[in-house]
């Protein structure tokens, strides 16, 4: 899966998988229903699309350090290196997102996320 910024009612992350076969998109949708998960499948053009909204991406975030550290870091290459519209959504959701689920430890993501804040007061 990768993440994909929306700029839907104020913006939003979610988590995309893509394929060609129903099948695979379906097996993979029941393997996110099974950890708890609401997964939404549909078509787009000739292939079949997964997807995890920000809600469910955060819930997930909360029990898994690794993707925790994906998203942050995510976000935080999209504050860095995105478009303007994409610098405001992902500062705000990382804003959101500190405040939802903050990281357990100092890690990357956290010192990535000191260094935008240093970034933007200069």
């Amino acid at each position: 899966m990768h993440f994909v910024l929306v700029n839907s009612r104020g913006g939003s992350l979610v988590a995309k998988y893509s394929t060609r076969n129903v099948g695979k998109a379906l097996a993979a949708a029941e393997r996110l229903e099974s950890a708890g998960l609401r997964p939404n499948v549909v078509r787009s053009g000739p292939k079949y699309v997964v997807y995890i909204a920000t809600a469910d991406l955060l819930k997930l975030a909360e029990r898994d350090g690794e993707i925790r550290r994906a998203v942050a870091l995510c976000l935080a290459d999209k504050v860095k290196n995105g478009t303007p519209m994409q610098r405001e959504i992902a500062e705000k959701l990382l804003i959101i997102y500190y405040l939802i689920a903050p990281p357990p430890s100092r890690s990357r993501h956290r010192s990535a996320l000191a260094d935008i804040e240093l970034q933007r007061r200069a």
